[in-house]
């Protein structure tokens, strides 16, 4: 018998890479003809990194939704929807965490299983809320009082403000106060609104550990276990790793809470899929894989189990699975299924790495507001102009 390989790559945390090498041998038992070989690349890469050259080495990609617009226009992805039946589309699409499922979803193609679901959520640490009194946050003046009641006793609270999140912040707040960047707009948020979006942003970071300007969510969430500094955070992804029982000091997590009259809304949609690049020549095996890993009982057993965080509803309210993450999934839900999805046209990419420097210039006092401002819609404009039909 001839061993088939296939060769993916992820990115280099238990819930990316660990969670599928973990698995990788219970697949081919299951399949014995099929071996899936698991590589890494870094967290930011993930979320801004270039796609070609990867689907020129890789088989099997786990990717964020953003791509979808630029595996349409330039071929890196297959369309999983001509080797999938409507039935298995239909079932995704019933078991999805909010928009995960339709994230990948882009022009009638689909490039991409949610094979992963989160999104920008709060997370405390109850040990240290309790030696403080306080409960966790419902609304954004809620948020501000923490910060300081925390700080009077040498604590922070923390958001994660490095370039990807620093932006992903502002999208999120303009979401939550109802004007959310529509998925093909010529146009980038007002400058009336940026002004209110910007202000609740510099003012959220200023009250957060000052840290934070530099920290993506692992980074924080590694400080806020690892110390007894960080009482809560308000905005970042999600890891459930963290929360899990056998941590000696669980981050649990909650709903976040904005300052719009739903504090629960908005949240910018992130997670991750399981595509199949152009240079699989074994797509067949691909499927056989992709339908492997993202069956119900899977996600929410051994999926779970080896670190992953599942795409699948039936994961997220599963009884065992909470209790042996301390209700992460049940206690983050609400503001999974209200969560935006960002625009994923080609070239937002693009436009989303270089707006996201200029926040985070602005969070350190190199840029004013307004020039910050204007900046955006700057870079915004010449990418929607590069890359309009």
């Amino acid at each position: 018998m001839t061993e088939r390989v296939l060769k993916g790559i992820a990115w280099d945390h238990d819930r990316g890479y660990g969670c599928l090498a973990g698995t990788a041998a219970a697949f081919s038992a299951d399949h014995p003809d099929i071996r899936v070989e698991w590589s890494v690349r870094s967290l930011r890469d993930f979320g801004e990194g270039p796609l070609d050259t990867l689907a020129d080495t890789y088989d099997l990609i786990i990717v964020d939704h953003p791509f979808s617009g630029h595996a349409k226009a330039t071929g890196v992805l297959i369309d999983l929807r001509l080797h999938l039946s409507s039935e298995e589309i239909e079932a995704l699409e019933n078991n999805s965490v909010g928009k995960s499922t339709v994230s990948y979803h882009y022009e009638g193609g689909i490039f991409g299983l949610p094979t992963d679901a989160a999104a920008q959520i709060a997370s405390y640490r109850p040990d240290l809320m309790t030696d403080l009194g306080a409960q966790v946050p419902q609304n954004h003046g809620e948020v501000l009082a923490l910060a300081e009641s925390a700080r009077a006793k040498g604590k922070r609270i923390a958001t994660p403000a490095c370039p990807i999140d620093a932006l992903c912040l502002v999208l999120t707040f303009a979401a939550n106060l109802d004007h959310p960047l529509g998925p093909d707009e010529d146009r980038f948020i007002s400058p009336e609104i940026l002004e209110t979006v910007l202000g609740h942003v510099e003012e959220l970071v200023a009250a957060s550990d000052p840290r934070s300007i530099g920290w993506n969510p692992i980074q924080m969430y590694d400080e806020m276990a690892a110390s007894d500094d960080i009482v809560y955070c308000p905005y970042a992804f999600g890891y459930s790793n963290y929360a899990r029982k056998n941590r000696g000091k669980p981050i649990l997590a909650a709903n976040i809470a904005g300052p719009g009259a739903d504090p629960h809304r908005g949240s910018l949609l992130g997670g991750a899929g399981c595509s199949v690049t152009r240079a699989c020549n074994d797509v067949d095996a691909a499927m056989t894989y992709l339908r492997w890993l993202h069956r119900p009982e899977f996600q929410a057993g051994a999926y779970f189990q080896a670190g992953g965080q599942p795409g699948l509803r039936n994961a997220w309210t599963d009884a065992g699975v909470n209790a042996q993450s301390n209700d992460f999934f049940a206690d983050s839900l609400e503001t999974l299924d209200k969560a935006y999805l960002r625009p994923r046209w080609y070239g937002f990419l693009d436009f989303f790495e270089v707006a996201g420097k200029t926040v985070n210039a602005r969070l350190q006092g190199d840029l004013t507001r307004p020039a910050t401002i204007e900046r955006l819609h700057q870079l915004y404009d010449k990418a929607r102009s590069g890359h309009r039909a």
